[in-house]
């Protein structure tokens, strides 16, 4: 008897040993750090030209707001290219830094990840003289940021496409061991060619790193989340899901290609759930099988032509699929087109300006994310004093793009404070004129404008032109002009910095455009209200097309 337990003890501690030893040589990968996030767009990426173009279009105030909706990481989009100093060395443009070392300082404070994604300007192809570009940025980076917290996060290149998955695999791998042979601490995303698609992981070499995160991004059917643009600019009024009586015809300028094929022959089952789910599992198989760590670093629908219903259920779907299989995910984006907040809906530039999420949040978007819903109130007249530019811009406000002048946002001596901005190479272009046009989160002005107050910045200039400022108030689907010209007289062109003020109830209605024709309408003052403010430009107006600069500062609604 005493033999035959010793004999049992014995086979179960050889049971035991083998496991641990199958445990130790198959471990569980880390997990992914984050849960749910957002991308913050048109930020470091698309619109500038260089650093000293970056504005605050989101600040700290968004990173507070992401955290109280529930997000846990926000992922920076950057076009590292337009913030170089070009070859060999590709040296980084030490504003850039500063600015990326702002937004580390906020997400330490409301612990939250960041994700420093290399996202180049309408993403073009690439070949294998990327290595020579990715290798001196990311070890910069490394440099910058390897003494920061657990919350930095490096993503190598956003949706890489053109080069063979051979190449960007060794490619990528040099990037890692270049960024690891200065940072061995901090959480490196990696991804696949065809845009970061879900098949080209398994492409993928099995790197020795064992501080990867493996990503992917998810758009499909792309026949609905992208209908009405690029290719698909005719094809509206595609469901979701699919609904045979609810399918629109095909446009002409679709027949013969992928998208009438789709509509006709695939849609049916590709439009569904259970298809969204069938492919987000291919991630969670490639996760399991590498035993890596995935998330999803893009997901999104535009909502331009889709119906609001069924984008909401697209997102729910999509959530769901990716929760349910474990899968970590970054939504794209927190404001324009594809954004979380109804201001981006109304069809008046909003893509530029931000939203609210006391007042603009789309509920029923939140909900399908699985988010916190934050309780909404109405949108009030303005009734007091604030500031639209000192040192940077106020919360709700930033540049419209593209313009052919050059800006400077940090330019230095300033009248006040720390920087004042720079519009140089101002110039007429055939019937229009070169400025700054500034994006306002919709506001009540009528109060301000009954009650005596003024529009003040300063200037200052070197040569003689007139100064148009206007204000943008939206009604009736066309944007009226509210303006006031500054002559000479008002700002002397002698180098000097001068204050300029102007009454709101001084300003007159210059016409409008409409916002579907872009044409211009002749001027109602008695119907054009300051209820709907969207815009605020300052143009450079001359007879001739000589260059001009103008410097503005301090620039405030004030009594």
């Amino acid at each position: 008897m005493v033999k035959f337990l010793l004999f049992i003890c014995t086979l179960l501690i050889l049971d035991c040993g083998a496991f641990q030893g199958q445990s130790s040589k198959h471990s569980m990968a880390s997990p992914v750090p984050f849960s749910k996030g957002i991308n913050f767009s048109s930020w470091f990426e698309y619109i500038p030209k260089s650093a000293s173009e970056i504005h605050n279009r989101y600040n700290e105030q968004d990173f507070a707001d992401a955290k109280q909706l529930g997000f846990d990481v926000i992922r920076i989009p950057i076009d590292f290219y337009s913030f170089t100093s070009g070859a060999p060395d590709y040296q980084l443009d030490p504003l850039l830094i500063k600015l990326l070392d702002m937004t580390v300082d906020w997400a330490e404070k409301h612990q939250i990840y960041v994700i420093f994604d290399f996202h180049p300007e309408n993403q073009p192809v690439i070949d294998n003289s990327i290595r020579d570009f990715l290798l001196p940025v990311w070890q910069q980076m490394a440099e910058s940021f390897k003494n920061r917290g657990e919350y930095v996060i490096y993503e190598i290149l956003n949706e890489p496409h053109g080069i063979s998955a051979k190449d960007w695999g060794k490619i990528q791998g040099d990037v890692i061991n270049a960024i690891r042979g200065i940072d061995q601490n901090h959480w490196i995303v990696v991804g696949g060619t065809s845009n970061n698609s879900i098949n080209a992981l398994f492409s993928l070499p099995k790197y020795a790193d064992k501080k990867l995160l493996y990503t992917f991004h998810y758009y499909e059917p792309y026949i609905f989340t992208h209908q009405g643009v690029d290719s698909l600019t005719n094809l509206t009024g595609v469901p979701f899901p699919y609904e045979k009586s609810r399918m629109p015809s095909v446009p002409t300028d679709l027949n013969g290609t992928w998208a009438e094929r789709t509509i006709k022959y695939k849609y049916f089952y590709e439009g569904t759930g259970k298809a969204l789910e069938r492919k987000i599992k291919n991630a969670a198989k490639f996760a399991k099988k590498r035993n890596v760590p995935v998330f999803c670093g893009e997901f999104g629908a535009l909502n331009r032509y889709s119906l609001p219903e069924d984008r909401v259920t697209w997102h729910q779907y999509t959530r769901e699929a990716l929760e349910k299989n474990n899968l970590p995910w970054l939504k794209w984006s927190y404001y324009d087109c594809l954004g979380i907040f109804n201001s981006q809906l109304d069809g008046v530039f909003r893509w530029a300006s931000p939203g609210d999420i006391n007042i603009d949040l789309n509920i029923e978007l939140i909900r399908a994310l699985g988010l916190t819903e934050i309780p909404q109130r109405q949108r009030e007249a303005v009734q007091s004093s604030f500031s639209i530019f000192e040192d940077s811009f106020s919360r709700g406000v930033s540049i419209y793009y593209p313009m052919e002048n050059t800006v400077n946002l940090f330019y230095t001596p300033a009248a006040e404070g720390n920087y004042a901005i720079h519009l140089g190479d101002l110039h007429r272009i055939d019937d229009r004129w070169d400025g700054l046009v500034l994006m306002l989160s919709v506001m009540d002005l009528s109060y301000l404008v009954e009650n005596g107050y003024y529009l003040e910045f300063m200037a200052r200039k070197e040569k003689p032109f007139q100064i148009d400022v206007s204000f943008y108030n939206f009604q009736d689907n066309i944007n009226w002009k509210k303006g006031f010209a500054v002559d000479d007289e008002q700002i002397p062109p002698d180098g000097r910095w001068h204050t300029v003020r102007i009454p709101l109830e001084d300003m007159q209605t210059w016409g409008g455009i409409d916002n579907d024709t872009f044409q211009y309408v002749q001027a109602l003052d008695e119907i054009v209200s300051w209820t709907k403010i969207n815009m605020l430009e300052f143009i450079a107006v001359q007879e001739d097309n000589s260059i001009q600069d103008l410097y503005l500062d301090s620039i405030r609604i004030t009594r």
